[in-house]
């Protein structure tokens, strides 16, 4: 029988306060790659459970993704008698400590830095807010749609005769959570050649603005404010979402060669030596006289001709699916961009979460089992690892602690 591999995080423990995407998704990336991720939520669980569209467990589908890997213990750490002792032990014991608190409760209920290195000195506190630790904004409590608007990324998005659009995919949130996990590994890195802790401070609207800077270049240096131009893309082209006979294609035309590639393939290759063309600039000022000759070509065709006609002409395309449809893909499957848990309830007995989206080759991470109920190892971890006896555990239980 083959040994199991190592994970890279394996003997990394977490204590994950998160709610909600950002710190979740960080949590779970962690846990993905081996670390021990316990998920804390107030006894009874927390709104980021229910929010949204549920299942019959009650659970939402977001957090079945965000929860698996993770252990579930309880612990109320914002009320004003919750004992310090408690909280003080499982820092102690755990390497990093990550959270979306409000910046109101960081401060009213003495989660800071300092106070969490207090309890542990060389702990990684990762924090994630929507504007950071620092900055006249620092006080202030926000979100993904926050960021959008507050970054110029939704003066880039939609129709310019229409009011600003964000993306509804919460890209902000998935991507700050990234950088988190990518701060806490660096900061374990640090640790292991230094022995020191340090925060890790991660702001919402600077990862956005991260995104966005190129845009705010173009238009602080060039005078250019980018168009709000939908599906297309700007400054070259042929680039955007064409409708088939049966569907819906997207393909991108972004250099020299495959502009002519695809007016050979729609058989009008006199447009390519048409001198006002010869950019991707100029063929994207000129999408209106060019654009119409691509649609007609689509519209013609069904999507898997589509497809096939621009693989063999090397033209970048990518068929339109709905939320419904993604599994099907046989490209998702291969790649095991989807993998299915169990979430124990009638109804939930297969739930698509995403698979490991950082594939490694000698240490890979792996979806091993799904989200927890609230508290569900409150005995593996207050028992266990903190070597409570089964009488103190009951008392914090019949105070309403955990």
């Amino acid at each position: 029988m083959t040994p199991a591999r190592p994970r890279p995080l394996e003997g990394v423990r977490v204590l994950d306060f998160g709610r909600f995407i950002a710190a979740p998704y960080c949590g779970m990336m962690l846990a993905d790659m081996g670390a021990e991720v316990f998920r804390v939520d107030r006894p009874g669980g927390e709104e980021d459970r229910r929010y949204g569209l549920t299942g019959p467990n009650g659970s939402n589908f977001v957090f079945s993704n965000f929860g698996r890997n993770k252990k579930g213990i309880t612990l109320d750490v914002l009320r004003r008698d919750a004992p310090r002792e408690v909280l003080a032990g499982l820092v102690a014991r755990c390497d990093v400590f990550l959270h979306n608190f409000s910046p109101s409760a960081v401060g009213a209920f003495a989660l800071g830095y300092d106070d969490i290195r207090a309890m542990r000195e060389d702990v990684i506190y990762a924090g994630i807010s929507c504007y950071g630790s620092t900055g006249p904004y620092a006080t202030r409590s926000g979100f993904d749609q926050i960021a959008q608007v507050m970054s110029g990324a939704c003066a880039l998005t939609g129709y310019d005769h229409e009011p600003p659009m964000r993306s509804a995919v919460p890209w902000v949130d998935y991507s700050t959570g990234l950088l988190a996990a990518l701060g806490i590994v660096l900061a374990l890195r640090h640790r292991d050649a230094t022995g020191e802790g340090q925060e890790v401070d991660c702001a919402l609207l600077q990862t956005a603005v991260s995104y966005t800077s190129p845009m705010i270049a173009e238009a602080l240096v060039a005078g250019r404010e980018r168009p709000r131009i939908a599906n297309r893309m700007p400054y070259v082209g042929p680039t955007d979402l064409y409708r088939c006979r049966d569907g819906w294609v997207y393909i991108a035309t972004v250099t020299d060669g495959m502009w002519r590639s695809l007016m050979d393939l729609i058989e009008r290759p006199e447009l390519a030596a048409v001198p006002a063309y010869a950019t991707d600039e100029g063929r994207f000022e000129a999408r209106s006289e060019i654009d119409p000759h691509v649609e007609a070509w689509m519209a013609e065709r069904d999507v898997a001709e589509v497809v096939g006609a621009m693989e063999a002409a090397r033209i970048p395309c990518g068929v339109y699916r709905t939320t419904a449809e993604v599994h099907e893909d046989p490209h998702v499957a291969a790649r095991e961009m989807l993998a299915w848990v169990d979430m124990e309830a009638p109804g939930m007995e297969r739930v698509p979460v995403s698979g490991v989206p950082v594939k490694l080759s000698a240490s890979p991470g792996a979806v091993r089992h799904r989200a927890p109920h609230p508290g569900e190892h409150n005995d593996e971890c207050y028992l266990g690892l903190l070597g409570y006896t089964p009488e103190r555990l009951g008392e914090l239980r019949a105070a309403g602690l955990v």
